[in-house]
């Protein structure tokens, strides 16, 4: 896997396990991070932005903003679909991540549609509630 971000900056170590850093004030990023935390069982740690220092990992509280990163244990930084692809595969949905990484095609269309979804959070945020059980 080849991370867009490139590796930790120099002189920080890799997190022990994959950390999810996310907008804790997004409430369609806070239901999918709920449901991800039930199946991935402890194997990733997720921090909303406002909890971490600017410039985390090297990655500014203005890029977390916009979208989601995920630092693996080999210090990779990913953000985007291809965050949100590998977080799948350690949720146990490895097709996803599989697609993204073999089919040129697909990582750009889910990068749009990841784009498309985060600039309209409250948008989709509804069409959650309407189609998957809130809890």
């Amino acid at each position: 896997m080849v991370a867009k971000q490139g590796s930790s900056p120099a002189g920080v170590a890799a997190p022990p396990r994959p950390v999810l850093v996310y907008d804790g004030d997004c409430s369609f990023c806070k239901y999918w991070v709920h449901r991800w935390q039930h199946r991935t069982q402890g194997r990733v740690q997720y921090v909303p932005f406002q909890e971490v220092p600017d410039r985390f990992y090297g990655i500014s509280h203005t890029q977390f903003r916009q979208s989601v990163y995920l630092i693996t244990r080999y210090g990779q930084r990913l953000h985007g679909a291809e965050a949100v692809a590998v977080l799948l595969q350690l949720s146990g949905y490895g097709t996803w991540s599989g697609l993204y990484y073999r089919l040129p095609f697909v990582s750009t269309v889910a990068e749009a549609g990841y784009r498309l979804v985060a600039n309209h959070r409250d948008f989709f945020f509804k069409l959650t509630q309407l189609f998957f059980r809130t809890t």
